[in-house]
């Protein structure tokens, strides 16, 4: 008979736990624990939850206002108007959540909150943030074929195919979105006291703490993000070829505002690249130690959005002129827009110019 032999060794703890013995217990204790709050709001809950509301709010209302633009000024009844306004409806419905669940759930740390709450607040609010990033490719690589192929651009961006290409990146999202459904162990939700969308796990792999769904579509987006950054350097190089080996005057109110439109649209890639790399860094982990990064890579892309909107207002003097008409400042029959057929016959000129100059040199 084994002298060491002891009834019910089977049935005690080790001694020491495990970062297994953590999970696996966390997990036994409620699916979603993540998402939930800590019942007790702390001072750090109050001021994390006061700034994102601030610029989530300021962003909406940035946003709205450039969809009222859109849609009014004629100069902005084109290819890059319809492509503008699509991806601010993703910007707009990414803050919209924000202020809907994220902000109230982050102030208050409810504990009784189920989880499919916090999952349904990122698959729509990421819904909406991934085609705006999107979107954003498609406003950058117009601006490029605005002005690299400007006697070309009507035939490539008609009506149909700028309808097209909306619908197709919307159904496209959402196929993205389905992935986190379908791969095994990758749901991810908001989380009040992490203040970040964050992995939510589960019993099939304890020990996994990022989604696979999420590391692919955040590298994904940032690979999209950095296409766009190639195709501002294409147009960039159109330009200054147009000025310094053409030596022509960029004078027709044509090229200038599609030389405007290319710098806001350019211009937005600082601050969507630092987002999106803080958005890999983070890449929706809970094993993230510095609560910082959780709170940079939430309110920097919110701050992407801002700027985006606040670009549409600071490079068109067009768009200032009208506000300002609307305000009573200025005579409001001032023309701020042109026609579309005006801009057409500029752009035309333009190549002309450009043709005959080649021509002599």
């Amino acid at each position: 008979m084994n002298s060491t032999f002891e009834f019910g060794s089977e049935l005690r703890g080790r001694g020491e736990p495990t970062q297994t013995d953590y999970v696996v217990g966390s997990i036994l204790c409620g699916f979603g624990s993540e998402l939930r709050g800590r019942g007790e709001p702390t001072h750090t809950d109050y001021v994390v939850g006061s700034i994102l509301c601030g610029l989530s709010a300021v962003a909406l209302l940035l946003g709205l206002s450039n969809l009222y633009l859109v849609r009014k000024m004629d100069t902005f009844h084109n290819a890059f108007g319809w492509f503008w306004a699509s991806r601010t409806v993703g910007e707009v419905g990414f803050n919209i959540i924000h202020l809907l669940y994220s902000v109230p759930v982050t102030i208050l740390q409810p504990t009784q909150l189920p989880a499919w709450m916090g999952i349904a607040a990122f698959d729509i609010g990421y819904f909406f943030a991934h085609h705006a990033c999107a979107m954003h490719q498609v406003v950058s690589l117009n601006r490029c074929v605005a002005v690299c192929l400007p006697m070309k651009y009507q035939h490539i961006f008609t009506n149909k195919v700028c309808r097209f290409l909306i619908v197709f990146l919307w159904v496209q999202v959402f196929t993205l979105a389905t992935l986190y459904h379908i791969l095994p162990c990758s749901l991810v939700g908001y989380s009040p006291t992490l203040y970040e969308f964050v992995y939510v796990r589960c019993e099939e792999n304890p020990e996994k703490s990022a989604s696979l769904a999420a590391t692919l579509v955040n590298r994904l987006c940032f690979t999209v993000c950095l296409g766009t950054v190639v195709s501002d350097l294409i147009t960039i190089g159109r330009i200054a070829y147009i000025r310094l080996i053409l030596k022509l005057k960029i004078q027709d109110k044509g090229m200038r505002r599609d030389i405007r439109f290319f710098a806001q649209s350019s211009v937005q890639n600082i601050t969507m690249m630092i987002a999106l790399t803080l958005v890999i860094i983070v890449n929706n982990s809970t094993d993230m130690k510095s609560p910082i990064l959780f709170i940079l890579s939430l309110d920097v892309l919110v701050m992407t959005h801002i700027n985006n909107a606040l670009a549409l207002l600071l490079f068109n003097p067009e768009v200032r002129k009208y506000i300002l008409c609307k305000m009573g400042f200025r005579d409001s029959k001032i023309s701020y827009m042109s026609s579309s057929h005006v801009e057409n016959a500029i752009r035309t000129r333009t190549m002309n110019t450009q043709i005959s100059s080649i021509a002599q040199n």
